[in-house]
């Protein structure tokens, strides 16, 4: 029985230590971050931005850069500063969680009229096509500001590949808890590394779920069409194809030998700059739309409120 008692407290002392070194690594990195040499900040308008952009590129691979570069055109367009991690500090996609903690705790060490309000993350396999879309088109209206996070989802549940996220003290903890997730929680299995963590995180907390909103996955996490990017595939779903005048086009999986393959049209397409792709945002429907999105989850959030009423 003692060397049960014992067992069971060596556990606990190894969990705590576990978390103990998992905070004290985020804390480390996001010190080294702070002056880290390959993190690159674009933008050069003088109106203070309101919104950042972030991603993670490595190596020598032309594909990456050429897409990186579609964004770039569209951060230049609206003086988004884009934030760019060069080389690993973790291993896996946690550089994600990483860098954007980095950016988020810099901007809430500046005074609130100085920092950014929210931090747009896209992957790298992913194509801006539309450079003529602000990302504040996409955000939730003012009234809505216990929402922290925009995300999506496909046929596999939630995708992290693009999504928004608010600079908040929130936004801290929430990505400070998916860094140590595997640490904190070693036996569960995480098929798709970072993003398995943060969806099992919002499936068991409600404090972080109360706190984001899905949306249509066209709005900026669409997926390819065609793969010669000239229509739409009849074997796929179409709301989750990107159409022309759409922000970007992702590609969630692809091999890294067949990036070149899959993601050239879309590449050529953007590059090309052409009109039937970029629209403006007037000629897109999204205003509309977005603004009924947003007046059904007002309605909705008002419904529960006054159901938790009556309980």
């Amino acid at each position: 029985m003692a060397a049960y008692a014992d067992n069971r407290l060596c556990s606990k002392s190894g969990t705590f230590l576990r978390l103990g070194f998992s905070l004290a690594g985020i804390y480390w990195l996001c010190n080294l971050f702070l002056c880290y040499p390959n993190i690159t900040g674009l933008g050069t308008h003088h109106t203070p931005p309101k919104i950042g952009k972030v991603t993670m590129i490595y190596g020598n691979n032309t594909i990456y850069e050429r897409a990186v570069n579609t964004h770039k055109v569209h951060s230049h367009r609206f003086g988004y500063p884009h934030f760019i991690l060069r080389r690993p500090i973790l291993d896996g996609f946690w550089n994600k969680y990483a860098i954007l903690l980095s950016v988020l705790l810099q901007e809430l060490e500046k005074p609130p009229e100085r920092r950014l309000q929210w931090l747009f993350w896209t992957d790298a396999d992913t194509v801006l096509m539309n450079p003529n879309l602000p990302l504040e088109t996409f955000l939730p209206p003012p009234e809505a500001s216990d929402v922290h996070m925009l995300l999506t989802k496909d046929w596999n549940g939630m995708n992290n590949g693009v999504f928004p996220i608010r600079v908040h003290p929130w936004s801290v903890e929430l990505l400070s808890a998916a860094i140590a997730y595997p640490i904190v929680n070693p036996d569960v299995e995480l098929f798709w590394q970072d993003q398995s963590a943060l969806s099992n995180i919002l499936e068991t907390n409600h404090y972080f779920s109360r706190s984001v909103v899905y949306c249509p996955l066209r709005w900026f996490n669409a997926y390819m069409g065609l793969p010669d990017g000239k229509g739409l595939n009849p074997r796929s779903p179409e709301h989750l194809q990107v159409h022309r005048g759409d922000l970007l086009v992702h590609f969630p999986g692809t091999p890294r030998a067949s990036l070149e393959d899959t993601l050239g049209p879309y590449l050529d397409i953007a590059e090309a700059h052409r009109g039937d792709w970029e629209l403006p945002l007037e000629g897109t429907g999204y205003v509309q739309e977005i603004e009924a999105f947003w007046k059904r989850q007002h309605q909705s959030s008002l419904g529960n409120h006054r159901s938790t009423e009556k309980h």
